[in-house]
């Protein structure tokens, strides 16, 4: 006895052959637009949490964690929807559903955020994640399952695999567009705010394509660009709350910038703040450093003799220091070093950068710029290259690096660098670990803690060079009171800071587990 022959589930997209090619060919779109969607999402999302929970470690594993666990539930649900409901207003019902969250995202983010970054560097990273975007990414996933199933529905079934390779090859194209459309378009050319706005706007157009095509006679799509209509609203005209003093705000492709005064003249402060964390600051009207660690460039001219000829600043700050040596040293020439162009801009708009001609800024990665620099040699070199308190830039942390910064500093040059963590306790482990990494280099190395407190996490100033630094700060006399005695006295003596066997290298660098550590203390 022959088994009945199972029936095909009735869809559009099997009627003829003109509508089954139009079906997977918006099915073909429909999946690499949600999966270069994914990837803005997923992308900005960074730029997103870092004003509240910094780039630690911590932020972008709970955020790509996830949105991964999200992405692979709605493959199982894409998968089950689509065997119980073979229709092609489903995809039009994913799609709605994950353009309203999108366009919702901003606006979710400006209320949960600042309850949320109380929680700490692991749990508010991770309880945000899954606020804003675990639902989206649900959807998201959903589709690409659901979208095999009705690709193969236009062949009756009779080609599965062409179907699921068909539709996993567009989504991981989508996603690769996605990538780079982000990283070197987006989040440099429009605001964080926008990139979500425009994204969700692209799946719910998609949406309502979906249930044009599925000839849905309930025409859901009215409602579907009503609810989206009324979230893009309230998510692209959703606003931070002003903060006190700013006078300018911008997004870069690296960091939310900000510059705002305390004070007023004569003791007024103008400060850079990038992301979450407080960068460096000044006098406006005196261009006088403001920050004691700023200070520490100083220790350059306990050598004889004392003066600074030439000096490079990785990291920019607000360019208070390398505009410090530039106006006690009229003939030096100072380069600084300064990965984000739009630091640059801001330095020179509001920290008196083009009143220093002869301070060079370079917008360039300070390991790329010490390899191109030829036989470039300084007397000082200042490392102050941190994203935030929160993370160090890894491959301006190992022995390699530091080893490339020797080889351009001049026979006598020294080179300084300002770390945070604390000189003992648990807080210790980045500062030892660094000493010994730089001991492999450097054949003197001392270390000033800025704050005087142990056990706090501070400013620790590390000054290396290939001569005795000793002699110049143990054995020598200073006028008390004088910039000299302020700095010396807050020598740590050896044996202080707990010895480390760890070496950062490039082939092993814990740089960024052990600032996490440190922060979970």
């Amino acid at each position: 006895m022959s088994k009945p022959a199972l029936k095909t589930p009735a869809t559009p997209a099997v009627e003829e052959d003109g509508s089954a090619r139009k079906t997977r060919l918006f099915l073909g779109l429909v999946c690499f637009f949600a999966g270069a969607a994914m990837m803005v999402v997923e992308i900005s999302a960074f730029r997103l949490l870092a004003p509240n929970f910094g780039n630690t470690i911590y932020t972008s594993t709970a955020l790509i964690g996830v949105i991964l666990i999200a992405f692979s539930v709605g493959g199982y649900l894409g998968g089950r929807l689509a065997d119980r409901r073979p229709a092609l207003d489903l995809i039009g019902w994913l799609l709605a559903g994950a353009a309203v969250l999108t366009l919702f995202i901003p606006a979710v983010h400006m209320i949960s955020s600042v309850k949320l970054s109380e929680y700490g560097v692991i749990s508010g990273p991770l309880m945000i994640s899954l606020v804003l975007f675990a639902l989206p990414g649900v959807l998201l996933g959903a589709v690409s399952p659901a979208s095999v199933r009705f690709y193969s529905l236009t062949q009756k079934d009779t080609h599965v695999g062409v179907a699921a390779g068909t539709i996993s090859m567009l989504g991981s194209l989508g996603s690769f567009l996605g990538t780079f459309v982000s990283g070197f378009f987006l989040l440099s050319t429009f605001g964080v705010r926008g990139i979500f706005v425009g994204t969700g706007a692209v799946l719910l157009l998609l949406a309502v394509a979906s249930f044009i095509l599925a000839r849905n006679p309930s025409k859901p799509h009215v409602q579907v660009l009503i609810a989206g209509l009324i979230a893009g609203v309230i998510g692209g005209t959703s606003e931070k709350p002003a903060l006190t003093g700013v006078i300018h705000e911008r997004e870069s492709v690296y960091h939310h910038i900000s510059v705002y005064e305390e004070g007023t003249s004569p003791h007024k402060q103008r400060l850079l703040a990038l992301d979450s964390t407080q960068e460096g600051g000044m006098n406006p009207d005196t261009g006088e450093l403001i920050m004691p660690y700023q200070e520490y460039w100083k220790l350059a001219l306990l050598r004889e003799p004392a003066e600074v000829k030439s000096a490079l600043f990785i990291g920019a700050g607000a360019f208070g220091m390398p505009e410090n040596v530039s106006r006690d040293f009229p003939k030096a020439k100072v380069d600084v070093v300064e990965i984000d162009p739009q630091v640059i801009e801001v330095g020179r708009k509001y920290f008196r950068l083009d009143e220093h001609p002869r301070v060079n800024a370079h917008a360039d990665d300070a390991r790329r710029f010490l390899r191109m620099a030829g036989d470039r040699k300084w007397d000082l070199i200042f490392g102050d290259a941190y994203n935030g308190r929160h993370a160090i830039p890894s491959h301006l942390a190992t022995q390699e690096f530091f080893q490339l910064v020797a080889d351009h500093l001049e026979p006598h040059g020294v080179y300084v660098m300002n770390i945070i963590a604390a000189v003992n306790g648990p807080r210790s482990e980045l500062a030892g670990g660094m000493l010994s990494t730089l001991r492999k280099v450097f054949t003197s190395v001392e270390a000033f803690g800025v704050d005087y407190r142990p056990q706090a996490t501070q400013n620790i100033i590390l000054f290396c060079s290939r001569d005795n630094l000793r002699p110049l700060i143990v054995d020598r006399y200073v006028t008390p009171g004088s910039w000299q005695e302020r700095l010396l006295r807050t020598h740590i003596r050896a044996g202080t800071v707990p010895r480390s066997e760890v070496v950062f290298t490039d082939d092993h660098n814990p740089v960024d587990a052990i600032i996490a550590r440190g922060l979970l203390e």
